[in-house]
């Protein structure tokens, strides 16, 4: 236990720990600051922006939450019109609120791909002549309105902060290993009262304890900042109204909810599978410089084998890279790959964890 809280200080208090533990933090505030910026509501003529939208917007919504019906949707463009405006530079309608823009791209003829190519909604269809009916009739459940923007801003922050996190644990972890070659310390240590075995395994339980609590540390900022601004309402809704994924997706009918604990369940992988990888590469290092500037190449390389599709793509989604990715996590569900990728994932695992131990032990 000494030597794991030994370890566990040197991982954490280390200077570069802190200065991009701290960067990470503003990273993801300033993008979450730019999400709630980019809101707006117009309501009985009055524009709204930023929190200030957020708020009428989530108002406006408690009104008509619930059941999805048609006499819903004919009281909302009866109370607030369907939205005609386009801005160049601004995305979205910007006369809109969040129902009666939800009611446009939903239900209406209008659409909005780009400022050079839209159309100004002028009637609206019943539910079950649209696609939100046939996501009723494929689900077996009635469709909620709520206000979701909670959500589907959380999924995107999710992935950044974990983007954010993995290159935070590489850096972190990658000497874990290494520091005790380039400091010259393996006689030294290998000396000890408690031997090569302890030694092993203090580093290793505290690289991971390092990444659990970088991962949870992640998973409540990201989650703590959408709760308190956004709300986090409509738990219960499909995937589908969050992504505009096409009805025949398999992810498209998982409720919001579930969704969200399968991404922190493959986040989760995605961070320990990353730790592994990180210290066997550093049990192969000599150097601090070698063994940071390796590990961020493995890291990344998953990157350029999917670009060779087929089996390198499917290999490249078993890594830390892809895990994260929602629209990743979108296929592997969709294809009913999920299984295979946590199967090899886990190879991954046991054997990076293998080999690191072995090497360093031999060292």
């Amino acid at each position: 236990m000494r030597l794991y809280r030994m370890e566990l200080y040197k991982l954490w208090h280390k200077k570069m720990f802190g200065i991009c533990a701290i960067c990470a933090v503003l990273l993801v505030t300033t993008y979450f600051i730019g999400e709630v910026q980019s809101e707006f509501a117009m309501v009985d003529g009055e524009r709204y922006f930023g929190y200030e939208a957020v708020m009428v917007n989530r108002q406006i919504t408690e009104e008509y939450k619930g059941e999805l019906t048609d006499e819903k949707i004919t009281q909302i463009v009866s109370r607030y019109g369907l939205p005609s405006e386009i801005v160049y530079g601004y995305r979205g309608w910007r006369d809109s609120n969040y129902l009666n823009g939800f009611v446009t791209e939903y239900l209406s003829d209008g659409y909005n791909r780009d400022w050079n190519n839209y159309k100004a909604p002028t009637k609206v269809y019943p539910i079950e002549d649209t696609e939100l009916g046939k996501l009723q009739d494929m689900t077996g459940t009635e469709i909620v309105l709520a206000y979701t923007k909670g959500w589907e801003i959380f999924f995107d922050l999710l992935q950044l902060g974990m983007a954010l996190a993995s290159a935070l644990v590489v850096i972190s972890i990658s000497i874990v290993f290494a520091q005790e070659g380039q400091t010259k310390m393996l006689p030294l240590v290998f000396t000890t009262q408690e031997g090569k075995d302890k030694d092993v395994w203090a580093k290793i339980a505290a690289a991971f304890t390092l990444t659990i609590m970088v991962y949870g540390m992640t998973v409540l900022l990201c989650l703590g900042l959408c709760f308190c601004v956004f709300g986090l309402d409509g738990g219960v809704c499909p995937m589908a109204l969050l992504e505009r994924l096409y009805i025949d997706s398999r992810a498209g009918y998982i409720p919001v909810a579930s969704f969200a604990w399968i991404t922190l369940g493959m986040d989760l992988l995605a961070m320990l599978l990353l730790c592994a990888m990180t210290m066997c590469v550093s049990a192969h290092c000599k150097s601090n410089f070698t063994a940071v500037t390796t590990a961020a190449v493995v890291w990344c390389a998953p990157l350029l084998f999917a670009f060779f599709g087929g089996m390198g793509y499917f290999f490249a989604t078993c890594m830390p890279i892809f895990l994260f990715m929602k629209h990743s996590l979108y296929e592997s569900i969709s294809r009913g790959t999920m299984a295979a990728v946590l199967y090899v994932a886990a190879a991954v695992f046991v054997i990076c964890m293998v080999e690191g131990y072995q090497v360093y032990r031999k060292m």
